[in-house]
């Protein structure tokens, strides 16, 4: 069964690789890909040379994944100072927006062909791989277990695809192939478990708890723009959807409401096209690039990147977008800050989301009315509040899970060697 699959993956991706080819000048960030994989792959070779010091790779699909193992990168570096620390990420925007991890080097991971794994698996020559959720792949996993390097996957969640139960072989092979599986919860286990793996399964929290509380610390003084006499509501990472959402529950929000509120809109992707469409829609609206009187906006647009976390430290509640849409995005960092919370109907891919909700604290809204009784809820009831504050504190109590994986990754090694 290893041959067919092995098969059935490779020409699956042969075909796949061609319509990239074909489409890569259509879309920017496919050609940023392969600029990027063409600028490295001139020094990639530099890296087998002239360093024998013992490898530690990470590796990571996306902005989210590696913000989960940050605080484990860091750990490593601090705890194996002659250690060569790598890390890869598949997503070209992560790539070039992460340039402050502690490693040797940030790369870009080549598409998944046996004649690429090979390389590079030969040329990183790690002492052990470690990735982040569930970003595996067939042939790279395949030359990792070939030259006997030990594979861990840390915060792992089991693939959701609906393709799942079709698909079992295939991952009976791909996770078998990993020594230490740190599942991300117990359904993930029992997930990991059903396969019939010999690999050995644990369950931890989310090691970027650990990030989101250095965050946290390092939260400065709240921006100028804020009314703390105002009841805040943030809109963060939001879409088209659920800011149409928003947008009809504002309308019909009574005014002696909105004279007690201010409301901030932070889209996902914060283009000067889709900010001042959001500005023409809320008459009054200021544009945070535009912000420079003496008195608070009641609609504030947040033109620019790199704020929302820091934003949930200073908002009274906080909508989350993305759950109209592929799912849910992250809800670590509002959790963390003690505030009520609600999103779109999409959680069931995200474990934070449906904890939370069990939990209370997030509230799924569907329709411009729902999103008025949460707000009235939020504002009017101290249940919510005080629910949000015993979480944000069961949070708080769970930072150092780094270290505790850190422990059962070496543990695992030191078995090995």
């Amino acid at each position: 069964m290893r041959c067919v699959w092995g098969i059935l993956y490779n020409a699956t991706l042969a075909v796949l690789l061609l319509g990239v080819r074909i489409v890569t000048p259509f879309f920017p960030k496919l050609r940023l890909r392969g600029q990027i994989l063409r600028q490295q792959n001139a020094k990639l070779e530099s890296l087998a040379t002239a360093d024998e010091r013992p490898t530690i790779w990470f590796h990571a699909a996306s902005m989210g994944e590696l913000e989960q193992i940050k605080p484990l990168v860091r750990l490593y570096r601090e705890r194996l100072p002659s250690s060569r620390i790598l890390v890869s990420v598949f997503s070209p925007s992560a790539y070039r927006q992460h340039r402050d991890l502690p490693c040797d080097a940030l790369l870009l991971l080549p598409y998944d062909t046996p004649v690429a794994a090979r390389r590079w698996v030969k040329v990183l020559q790690p002492t052990i791989a470690i990735v982040s959720r569930y970003d595996l792949w067939w042939n790279i996993t395949r030359q990792l277990y070939k030259r006997g390097i030990p594979l861990a996957i840390v915060n792992a969640t089991f693939p959701s695809t609906r393709w799942a139960p079709m698909l079992a072989g295939y991952y009976h092979l791909l996770y078998g192939h990993a020594k230490l599986i740190i599942a991300r919860s117990d359904r993930h286990a029992a997930a990991f478990q059903r396969l019939g793996i010999q690999s050995k399964i644990v369950v931890t929290p989310d090691t970027r708890i650990d990030q989101v509380a250095t965050l946290a610390h390092a939260v400065t003084e709240p921006p100028a723009f804020l009314d703390h006499q105002a009841f805040r509501l943030l809109l963060g990472s939001t879409w088209q959807a659920d800011e149409t959402l928003w947008l009809a529950a504002w309308q019909r929000l009574e005014p002696s409401s909105k004279r007690s509120m201010q409301l901030i809109i932070v889209p996902h992707e914060p283009t000067p096209h889709h900010c001042m469409h959001l500005q023409r829609e809320l008459p009054g609206a200021v544009l945070l690039s535009q912000f420079n009187a003496p008195e608070h906006p009641a609609v504030v647009i947040v033109d620019r990147v790199g704020m929302l976390a820091r934003l949930y430290y200073h908002a009274s509640a906080a909508y989350i977008g993305g759950g109209f849409g592929a799912g849910v995005h992250s809800l670590l960092e509002a959790a963390f800050a003690g505030i009520p919370l609600s999103c779109g109907p999409r959680i069931e891919r995200s474990d934070d989301a449906q904890e939370f909700s069990e939990a209370g604290l997030l509230r799924v809204l569907t329709s411009p009315s729902e999103a008025i009784a949460w707000l009235d809820e939020v504002r009017n009831a101290p249940a919510l509040r005080e629910c949000a504050r015993s979480v944000q504190e069961q949070l708080h109590s769970l930072q150092g899970v780094s270290v505790h994986v850190y422990r059962l990754i070496e543990q695992e090694r030191e078995l090995l060697t």
